[in-house]
């Protein structure tokens, strides 16, 4: 069965391939996540989707988090009706993952809008675009999907992998270094998919320092 590159509504560019051993721990790194996607519908209309988030990579935890341009997202449409209110904005939340000690990763949503932290358990992994691969999330692919790949050029610690079939094309510019990819693009017929990745001045403070006092809760209060 084939697996797609990546899911453009997730966080994670995920690639799935044989079995083949993590390279080692990668650098620290703060990092600007670019999205673009095009895709063609049967109806004949070309739909497109653009987003960007940032990423926060230490040793065993990986934060995501949208970036939403100002005025776009208001905060009483979700955070402020009421104990009553239910709704989750899992877009807007930022993704806490972390890897756990059998090489799995357990994966959180914090609200900065509620003040809370949601624990997601395997079974609702799917219904917050998360594939449960501790991989897909620290090297943003799975590096394992490299060795099926053909390496094209080198140019530094950047080398250019390519693979193609009747039905897709795939390109990955890699950096050997910083153990990610700096470019993934696919393109199947009219429809085609993008991500760049730019890296950022790192902080010392991260994100998950900043928790203290958020209400712990789990997604299921959030279904009905």
């Amino acid at each position: 069965m084939r697996t797609s590159l990546y899911r453009i509504a997730t966080p994670c560019i995920v690639v799935l391939a044989g079995v083949f051993a993590l390279p080692v721990a990668a650098q620290d790194a703060d990092l600007l996540v670019r999205h673009f996607a095009v895709s063609a519908g049967a109806d004949g209309v070309k739909r497109t989707t653009e987003f960007a988030e940032h990423m926060v990579r230490r040793q065993d935890q990986v934060w995501v988090e949208r970036v939403m341009p100002t005025g776009w997202h208001r905060a009483d449409d979700h955070g402020k009706l009421g104990q009553s209110h239910k709704h989750l904005d899992t877009a807007a939340a930022a993704r806490w993952v972390t890897r756990v000690a059998d090489g799995s990763a357990t994966v959180r949503l914090a609200s900065r809008e509620d003040k809370v932290l949601v624990d997601v358990s395997r079974t609702d992994f799917d219904n917050v675009g998360f594939d449960g691969s501790w991989a897909a999330a620290y090297y943003l692919i799975d590096p394992a999907a490299l060795k099926q790949m053909k390496p094209v050029s080198t140019d530094g610690d950047l080398v250019t992998y390519t693979q193609s079939d009747a039905t897709r094309q795939l390109k990955v510019v890699w950096n050997k270094k910083l153990q990610l990819p700096l470019l993934v693009e696919s393109r199947s017929g009219a429809s085609s998919k993008r991500t760049s990745v730019e890296v950022a001045a790192m902080v010392n403070s991260v994100p998950w320092d900043g928790l203290k006092g958020y209400t712990r809760k789990d997604y299921s209060d959030y279904l009905d």
